[in-house]
C-alpha cells in the first residue's frame, strides 16, 4: 500500500471525501503541486474563472486556501486534484494531494488507441473546463486493449480529432506545431495555454488520417508536461522526436 493522500474538505484535513457522482454541475482542476507550489496555477485559476461557476469571493478563498495546503506537502513532486461543485444541496470544494509517479512515459512515450466512443459536438462556445462527469470518457477508457502505456485517442461525432483521454494532441508538420480545434468539445488543457505562449502553434480541425501524417506526435497535461507518441495503434508508429525533446526540456526549465 502507498503513501496515504492529503485530503482536505473547505480547506479542512478530513479522513474521507465524496465521491465524484456524488457532485453536482461538479467541476475538476488537475495539478502538479512541485516543490509545495502550483506552477501552473495562474492559469488553473483562469479556466475556474471561465467556467462561470465561482464567484469572486468564493474563487479567492479557494485559492487561499490551495496555495497554504500545496505549501504544506508532503512530497516535492504531488498531483493536486480540486473539485467543485453541489453536494448535498450546498456548495462544496475539495483538494487532494498525492505523491506523483512520472513512470516511464515521458521518456519511453504513449501508445494511442483509437476509441469507437466518441465526444458530443456542442456549439462554437465550449469553455473547455474539465468536468466530474466522466462516463463518456470512462467509456471510452474501457474499450483499451491489456498493455502499458495506453491511452485513449478520443475523436468527436463527426470524426474530428479532439483529445485523449487524460491529454491534450500535439502534431507536428515541418517547422510547425499543430493542435486540434477546441472551439466545440474538449478540455482547453492547463499545459496546452502554457506552450501557447512558449511556441509557435496553429490550432485546427484534423482527422486521424491527416493525424497520423505528423512528423512528430506529443500529448501533453499539467502533470506530466509533454509525453512523445510513438504508437496511434493500428495506423501508424513514430520514434520520439528531436522537437519533442525539445518541449520536455523547455517545460524543465521554466516550470519543474
Amino acid at each position: 500500500m502507498g503513501p496515504l493522500p492529503q485530503m482536505y474538505a473547505r480547506g479542512l484535513a478530513v479522513d474521507q471525501l465524496p465521491d465524484d457522482a456524488d457532485y453536482a454541475d461538479g467541476i475538476l482542476e488537475t495539478m502538479r503541486c512541485h516543490n509545495k507550489s502550483l506552477p501552473l496555477w495562474s492559469l488553473h485559476r483562469a479556466r475556474l474563472e471561465r467556467s462561470g461557476m465561482l464567484d469572486k469571493a468564493c474563487l479567492g478563498d479557494i485559492e487561499q486556501s490551495t496555495l497554504k495546503l500545496a505549501a504544506g506537502c508532503r512530497w516535492p513532486e504531488a498531483i493536486a486534484r480540486l473539485r467543485m461543485g453541489i453536494v448535498s444541496g450546498r456548495k462544496f470544494w475539495d483538494l487532494t494531494l498525492r505523491p506523483l509517479d512520472m513512470g516511464s512515459e515521458w521518456q519511453l512515450g504513449v501508445r494511442l488507441f483509437p476509441c469507437s466512443t466518441s465526444l458530443p459536438i456542442g456549439g462554437n462556445s465550449n469553455q473547455g473546463s474539465k468536468t466530474l462527469l466522466r462516463n463518456r470518457y470512462n467509456t471510452a477508457k474501457a474499450e483499451l486493449p491489456v498493455g502499458q502505456f495506453l491511452d485513449g485517442l478520443m475523436l468527436d461525432s463527426a470524426g474530428r480529432v479532439i483529445e485523449s483521454l487524460r491529454c491534450n494532441i500535439l502534431a507536428r508538420y515541418g517547422r510547425e506545431w499543430v493542435t486540434p480545434a477546441l472551439h466545440r468539445c474538449g478540455v482547453h488543457g492547463v499545459m496546452r495555454q502554457w506552450l501557447l505562449g512558449q511556441i509557435h502553434w496553429k490550432e485546427r480541425d484534423m482527422d486521424l488520417t491527416e493525424l497520423c501524417e505528423a512528423d512528430e506526435l506529443a500529448l501533453c497535461n499539467s502533470v506530466r508536461g509533454v509525453l512523445p507518441v510513438v504508437e496511434v495503434i493500428g495506423y501508424k508508429n513514430w520514434s520520439v522526436g528531436s522537437e519533442t525533446r525539445r518541449l520536455q526540456k523547455l517545460i524543465l526549465d521554466k516550470l519543474w
